[in-house]
């Protein structure tokens, strides 16, 4: 995971206390990952966002904790 760029750099940013959403934002106008990042989060609720985040660790046999650590984040 820390080997794609944009996660590294979401990840950061994070931690620094940036803003994720203006780096998505720019990242996709040139990247059709983030464009698609984009695309599922738009219009969603921090309830409806944090069931996406589970259901994702769900699929990939993890816990938001594990992915949270792996990022350096707490």
């Amino acid at each position: 995971m820390q080997n794609n760029p944009m996660i590294s750099q979401l990840a950061m940013l994070a931690r620094n206390g940036g803003n994720p959403m203006q780096m998505l934002q720019q990242m996709a106008a040139n990247n059709p990952q983030a464009a698609q990042a984009m695309r599922m989060i738009q219009g969603k609720s921090p309830q409806q966002l944090q069931q996406m985040a589970m259901n994702m660790c769900k699929e990939r046999n993890t816990t938001p904790e594990a992915v949270l650590k792996q990022l350096g984040l707490r």
